[in-house]
């Protein structure tokens, strides 16, 4: 079989479903990773590696994917009608009969390894990862089970600026107190771990009540004082089976739910998908396919294009970047760091999504050419391109609003790409970090800044999903979107949790504001949940309440 047209003849499916005329004589079967694949005629199963099949006449076969003993199915490619683990073709013969020798790519059939949870939880107590914020925190636990701290040990670990605002005797008190709570620490559940944050829900050990929040911040390190404890915070009262329902939600269906997001802002979307064969297949949508600004989500993308590159070898999971003056970029938590200061990439990748580091995300789209970021796109099948090309760093974006005249941010709003990406080249890309306000182009800001729609969103996580979840890159992207599950109790009932929000604000609060997440454990499928907000008006958005509808959509689909 093959497509009249070279430009279709990547994937079968995009040929059928364009109408464009196949005709061949030859198609396969593709195994990636360990298992099996039996056609319901019996004379096309493949074991392994690829098997190819003689077509003659119709083309009517139903393919079943079998996983070997400790691997699970994963999704079918190429295939013209996937329904889970079953691929389905039927071709007419006159359209096998129309062209002879021609071979299209193969139906995958992927394979993958069941889930590894990015943090192990042990009998109830969740391992810390390595990092300034959370070996602060095992510092800290170690603390409450001593019998006291000593002020040279505060010292150690406590940032002279947060000293001099907090004595350390203060804090020494603070810990006592603590102490007197929980003297036998468990981390029942760790919510964020990144190199300058950390936060979780801190229990003693055998108990359900009497736990506590613990939120934790370091800087990242100038040389001196590297990683030392800049904020400490925490509150008492908390459950082990926490959640963040609030009573006005708790018997809420995604109707009601949708409803209530209807009432958040002026311009609202939401939506509930289970992914099936990479693709989003939406459970509830309210808007769904309108695109509408992203915030920071957009740098779902930036880190689908870093992966595609270590994929394909171009960058290096285990590189270091340094530290460039013109990418430092207005909320940047690594800005304290010095420039030509070499920063581990997996680490650049965990601040841009854990805590929506903009500096770490200017050095990671700095690393990749602009053309080949925006390819990601069209790989994660995004329906909205347009409304994310040219695809701009967050200085370049800030320029649109805080630097270029009004009549020049207008212009680069209203214009056409290629006017868009003249004005980028002239104006914008030789200016490198925006250093103050200098305009209020807020009009202009909104209307050019990343947008998509929440379907563009959830096929977002389902292209990141579709790299090898034993490669480097799925592992590093994996440190990244898993970093922060912001909800109680996520990582306690999913296998994986991926998160990522984003706002745009004035100094009245936020005008645009989004969530979404993926869930996901292997017995259960892959779920994401998304929920956009904003007003054009520029006016604040009442976001709180989207958390409490967001957990309460979890506890459905999780018992689904």
């Amino acid at each position: 079989m093959a497509s009249k047209s070279s430009s279709v003849m990547g994937r079968i499916v995009v040929i059928l479903t364009l109408g464009v005329t196949l005709g061949a004589c030859r198609h396969g079967i593709l195994i990636s990773g360990q298992g099996s694949v039996t056609s319901m005629t019996g004379g096309r199963d493949c074991a392994s590696g690829e098997c190819r099949f003689d077509i003659e006449g119709r083309y009517l076969e139903t393919y079943t994917a079998t996983p070997a003993a400790g691997w699970l199915f994963d999704a079918w490619e190429n295939c013209q009608t996937p329904q889970g683990n079953v691929c389905n073709f039927d071709i007419a013969a006159n359209v096998i009969e129309e062209q002879q020798g021609v071979e299209v790519p193969s139906a995958v059939a992927r394979f993958r390894r069941p889930i590894e949870p990015l943090f192990r939880n042990v009998n109830g107590d969740f391992e810390l990862p390595d990092g300034s914020a959370t070996n602060q925190l095992r510092w800290l636990l170690g603390e409450l089970a001593s019998s006291n701290t000593s002020l040279s040990e505060i010292n150690a670990h406590f940032h002279p600026d947060f000293l001099a605002q907090i004595p350390a005797a203060t804090i020494r008190d603070e810990i006592a107190a603590m102490r007197a709570e929980i003297s036998d620490p468990v981390i029942d559940d760790l919510i964020t771990a990144t190199p300058v944050y950390t936060r979780g829900i801190i229990a003693q050990r055998g108990q359900t009540s009497g736990a506590m929040f613990i939120s934790l911040n370091t800087n990242y390190g100038d040389g001196v004082d590297d990683g030392l404890i800049t904020s400490l915070s925490w509150t008492p009262g908390f459950f082990t089976d926490g959640s963040n329902v609030t009573p006005e939600f708790a018997n809420a269906n995604l109707s009601s739910l949708g409803q209530s997001v209807r009432g958040l802002a002026t311009n609202t979307a939401m939506l509930v998908a289970s992914i099936e064969n990479d693709r989003c297949k939406g459970i509830y949508g309210h808007n769904a396919q309108l695109s509408y600004p992203t915030g920071s989500i957009f740098k779902l993308w930036v880190l689908g294009a870093l992966a595609e590159e270590i994929r394909k070898g171009r960058i290096s999971p285990s590189a270091m970047v340094a530290m460039k003056s013109d990418e430092y970029a207005l909320g940047g938590a690594i800005n304290d760091v010095a420039p030509g200061t070499q920063i581990p990439l997996a680490q650049m990748a965990n601040l841009m999504l854990g805590v929506s580091d903009n500096t770490a995300t200017d050095h990671i789209h700095d690393l990749i050419p602009r053309n080949r970021l925006e390819k990601i796109l069209a790989r994660f099948n995004n329906k909205n391109k347009s409304d994310l090309t040219p695809f701009l760093s967050t200085n370049e974006q800030f320029h649109v609003g805080f630097t270029l005249t009004p009549a020049k941010a207008q212009a680069y709003a209203n214009g056409s790409d290629s006017e868009q990406r003249t004005i980028l080249t002239n104006d914008i890309e030789p200016l490198g970090a925006v250093t103050g306000f200098q305009q209020n182009n807020w009009d202009e800001l909104l209307e050019s800044s990343w947008s998509a729609s929440a379907f563009d969103v959830c096929q977002a996580y389902a292209g990141l999903r579709t790299y090898d979840n034993r490669s480097e890159a799925f592992e590093l992207l994996d440190q990244a979107a898993g970093a922060d599950a912001v909800l109680l109790s996520l990582r306690k009932r999913w296998d994986r949790v991926w998160q990522k929000g984003g706002s745009l604000a004035t100094v009245d609060g936020n005008f645009v504001f989004t969530l979404s997440w993926l869930l996901e454990s292997d017995d259960k499928g892959a779920y994401v949940v998304v929920i956009m907000l904003n007003n054009p008006d520029l006016s604040p958005v009442d976001h709180l309440p989207a958390f409490n509808i967001a957990a309460r959509v979890e506890q459905i689909v999780h018992d689904r």
